[in-house]
């Protein structure tokens, strides 16, 4: 066998060698992708789970959250604030997560529908203008703030 015919087979080889590679590590990343979104969704889950904790602790201004009630001045509004302000951290992570595709379609959109409610509780204009409220990213405060314009659709 001749120089030249030893070199042809080696280099058929290395390509071959070199596509596999590939293959593998397609692979490899498609098995890492699958294992950071259920480690995602598993974080979602363990994340609402401490913030319902928290929303049960002080059921006396969640309650009022939720029902649109007016917040005594003080402390009771700046609790109502915090407590929206941990919803809104969560949601911004969640449309992050979504966006950069780490989370899949099923628990943002779980949390889209019910935005449109959320932004039209009196504490959102609350929340909107403090600290919290401006601590997030323009395209998030955007799709909230686009949210709040829409109509009601009672």
């Amino acid at each position: 066998m001749a120089l030249a015919d030893i070199a042809n087979v080696a280099e058929i080889v290395g390509v071959i060698l070199v596509v596999l590679t590939l293959i593998f590590l397609a692979l490899q990343i498609r098995q890492n992708t699958r294992a950071l979104k259920a480690t995602t969704i598993q974080n979602v889950m363990r994340d609402e789970t401490a913030m319902m904790a928290i929303f049960v602790e002080h059921a006396e201004v969640w309650d009022k959250i939720q029902c649109g009630a007016s917040l005594a001045p003080g402390m009771e509004t700046r609790r109502a604030i915090v407590l929206f302000n941990l919803l809104m951290i969560d949601t911004a992570s969640r449309h992050q997560q979504f966006k950069i595709g780490y989370l899949e379609a099923e628990p943002w959109n779980a949390r889209l529908r019910t935005l449109p409610g959320i932004v039209r509780l009196p504490v959102f204009k609350h929340w909107r203008q403090s600290r919290g409220g401006l601590g997030h990213t323009a395209d998030f405060l955007n799709l909230l703030d686009d949210l709040a314009a829409q109509p009601d659709e009672k």
